[in-house]
């Protein structure tokens, strides 16, 4: 069975790198043999041909783009595949409308965000084109039928990671890497791309408060258009000469054993790699209630969730976790338990290969 996985991302983000992973689970189990058709140039294909899979590249302008269109069937009419997988929204309508040009029995939408739906255009474009939609947790499902996508079916599945090649640093060299004192005092800690829906000003806000109390350090690993904005706040806070932003980290997962409490503040979030790589790591979390994060982190039995926004109640959280270090190790233990089992790739690839199979058998 030929798969042809569809994206236009041009950063290396967690959907890009599920990408990857699947396609190449899925070529590595014989499960299908599945191409990724990305930006020219963007890391997702410079992952894919590192590991020597398969790839084409087409560029997508806008999300009516007849060029892309064109190139879209052209590369379908000569792989000729059973399915197609169509991973972004601005790739869509050409991909799709090329896979119906092509004749390619089944295509796909698989659903990464759980942004509403709510004007007419989006309710239209999502309407086009596809045969079924894959999504990461039951509130991406929640999001596309109330925004009037019901007569596709709606298959769900996780966000996976392979813990056989998740590369840890031990907690001393992650903190010498990251220019952390290791004194004793603990380590709060968030990595993520610094946009504004990761609400990382209401993580700083709390730091603010626990420090009033508990000295600690806090480190944030990743870039983004919000980084200026939250040094600006971190100077107005006080707490800059406690506060580390690192940027962008390649071996980002490989530090999170630095931390002794991870936080997840985003206030939209489909289903979060990092909360897999935090469990692999065995750090306690504190994560906003909202998006797809409950459904991959346990109310006090994997980790904490708070309100999101609500900084007090995420001051609150951390500190209770920090005042209680064996109850924070078994929610650590817990959730590393549950991504060990039910969240890796070899777990995920499957799911997806039997999905493809009640779709082809459908056909």
């Amino acid at each position: 069975m030929r798969v042809v996985q569809v994206d236009s991302g041009k950063y290396w983000r967690g959907s890009q790198k599920q990408i990857w992973l699947l396609s190449r689970e899925l070529n590595r189990q014989h499960l299908a043999e599945s191409w990724v058709v990305g930006r020219p140039s963007s890391p997702l294909v410079q992952h894919c041909k590192a590991e020597g899979l398969p790839t084409a590249e087409v560029a997508v302008r806008w999300e009516v783009d007849p060029i892309a269109l064109v190139a879209y069937l052209r590369l379908f009419r000569a792989l000729r595949p059973e399915i197609i997988t169509i991973h972004c929204s601005r790739a869509l309508l050409p991909a799709s409308w090329a896979a119906r040009l092509a004749k390619v029995p089944v295509t796909i939408f698989w659903r990464w965000l759980d942004n509403p739906i709510r004007t007419f255009w989006q309710r239209w474009k999502y309407r086009q084109g596809y045969d079924a939609v894959i999504t990461i947790s039951q509130q991406v499902a929640k999001m596309l039928q109330e925004g009037g996508i019901r007569s596709k079916p709606i298959y769900l599945t996780r966000v996976a990671i392979d813990p056989n090649e998740h590369h840890l640093y031990d907690r001393k060299e992650a903190r010498t890497r990251l220019g952390v004192p290791d004194n004793g005092r603990p380590v709060i800690g968030t990595a993520c791309f610094l946009v504004p829906r990761k609400r990382v000003d209401t993580l700083l806000q709390a730091f603010q408060m626990l420090v009033a109390s508990t000295p600690a350090y806090l480190v944030i690993i990743g870039n983004g258009p919000e980084r200026v904005r939250l040094e600006k706040m971190a100077i107005n806070l006080g707490i800059l000469p406690a506060t580390k932003f690192v940027g962008f980290r390649e071996d980002a997962p490989a530090l999170l054993t630095a931390f002794d409490v991870f936080v997840l503040p985003s206030v939209r979030e489909a289903g979060a790699v990092v909360l897999l790589e935090a469990g692999i790591a065995k750090v306690p979390i504190v994560a906003a209630r909202a998006g797809g994060s409950p459904e991959y982190l346990q109310e006090g039995r994997s980790g904490l969730l708070f309100t999101p926004g609500n900084a007090e109640e995420l001051a609150d959280r951390l500190r209770f976790l920090l005042s209680h270090p064996n109850l924070a190790k078994a929610l650590a233990e817990h959730h590393h338990a549950f991504v060990t089992q039910q969240c890796t790739i070899a777990y995920t690839a499957q799911q997806v290969a039997d999905i493809y199979q009640q779709l082809r058998q459908r056909r």
